[in-house]
């Protein structure tokens, strides 16, 4: 991240929240997954399933996209964050939210817990609008990238909008069916809030780590321009006449957008100067693979409804959405880390690299143990082998408890400094 400007980066504070908030939530999904997976063959919409979404949706991506989010944006447009303080207003408002929510959801209270946390989870999603929209109005240039970041926090206030409305509607049933409202609100909160943050955050991070550049900016613009206008197209259309044969061409739309942005990824793989590739990136590649696959089974999801819904969720959440920020977690936050711990001693004596504040042997074990996971995952489900699905789900539980031990690891680093060195700076103060 050298080509940075990481003098603007924000407070830590306002950043490593979500971070270490994300990772509770991991633990909790693979905690959850075993107690659930037997419902993985049953509805879709069962209140066990509907929690362990939201905890994957809400806690898990959710979370750490909005850290990342207050951390890269302001280093893109070489601008302070608008506010540190409504970052972590933010991420507290998120937090309990989203655990009200997820509780409410798993024994179904259809009352005050489902709507108090609906209601902060949206009150967050309006705070990081305007986090991200005051940070990116300093800013006269024109970054596509924040566009995107922009635009993803837009649909990310209608998609807990939509959200707060259902949940509404569980207590007081008016206007559209609650089925149709759901798949409104879950395909805006996947097509807006996070394929536009991940279009965004993934154009800038992934070319950097691969040492590889792209001269076709244009492609990243005719992606945003599609993306958009399929989405809004299809949330026209689907809240006016449901979903139907018009959401084919809403769809074509977002993915003519998807390939324009996967093509300037592989634009820049291509011209890489880091031919090999580290754990990080595999698990950021592989996130485009299952993207790819997901994308494949929408024919099949349309006409076997309910069975493979649960595949595509899993391909969208457990496989494009959860690979991507499993490898780019440890490319971005050893480095928040270590530049708040060692910034001031850079030059002075020898210190480690961001890559020595995590466990590599962890990070082995977690990539290993997530291809697992989802090998027996998808193979139990498809199969409706339910003790092939449980091994899945205990491997997953193995992945997220890698994942939390570097996360910890990094979090609570203590700077390393030599004796003699020590002696010299005892005036200085050592985290």
């Amino acid at each position: 991240m050298a080509d940075l400007q990481i003098g603007k980066a924000p407070e830590n504070y306002a950043v490593l929240p979500f971070y270490a908030g994300a990772a509770f939530f991991l633990l909790c999904t693979g905690i959850t997954l075993p107690w659930v997976v037997s419902e993985l063959h049953g509805y879709y919409a069962m209140p066990h399933i509907v929690a362990l979404v939201h905890m994957f949706t809400v806690g898990w991506a959710s979370m750490v996209m909005m850290g990342a989010t207050y951390q890269l944006l302001p280093v893109i447009l070489e601008q302070d964050l608008f506010s540190s303080r409504l970052s972590l207003f933010s991420f507290s408002c998120l937090f309990v939210g989203a655990v009200l929510l997820i509780t409410a959801f798993w024994w179904f209270h259809s009352g005050w817990p489902m709507l108090t946390g609906g209601g902060l989870i949206w009150i967050a999603s309006v705070a990081y609008l305007i986090n991200v929209a005051g940070t990116g109005g300093r800013c006269d240039q024109h970054h596509v990238q924040k566009c995107f970041m922009v635009s993803a926090a837009c649909w990310f206030v209608l998609t807990t909008s939509l959200g707060l409305w259902t949940a509404f509607q569980f207590v007081h049933p008016t206007g559209k069916p609650v089925s149709d409202l759901l798949k409104i609100h879950a395909h805006v909160g996947v097509a807006g809030w996070f394929l536009q943050l991940i279009s965004g955050v993934s154009s800038k991070l992934i070319p950097m780590f691969l040492l590889g550049k792209s001269k076709k900016e244009g492609l990243l613009r005719r992606a945003f321009v599609l993306q958009n206008a399929g989405l809004l197209f299809f949330l026209v259309q689907a809240y006016i006449q449901g979903i139907g044969m018009l959401t084919w061409l809403a769809a074509a739309i977002v993915l003519s957008g998807i390939m324009f942005q996967m093509a300037y990824l592989y634009d820049a793989f291509r011209h890489r100067v880091r031919k090999p590739l580290d754990l990080q990136m595999k698990h950021s590649l592989l996130a485009f693979a299952f993207l790819l696959l997901a994308i494949l089974s929408i024919p099949v999801v349309y006409r076997f409804d309910h069975q493979w819904s649960i595949v595509y969720g899993m391909l969208l959440l457990m496989g494009w959405v959860s690979s991507l920020i499993l490898g780019q977690t440890f490319k971005t936050l050893p480095f928040i880390v270590w530049n708040a711990r060692y910034k001031q001693w850079n030059g002075k004596f020898k210190i480690p690299l961001p890559r020595q504040l995590y466990a590599e042997w962890a990070l082995q074990w977690q990539f290993r143990l997530y291809v697992i996971a989802l090998w027996l995952l998808f193979a139990g489900v498809l199969l409706h082998i339910p003790m092939i699905a449980f091994a899945g789900s205990l491997c997953w539980l193995g992945m997220a408890l890698c994942y939390v031990w570097n996360v910890i690891k990094i979090l609570f680093h203590r700077v390393q400094i030599p004796e003699h060195v020590r002696a010299v700076y005892t005036g200085s103060t050592l985290q």
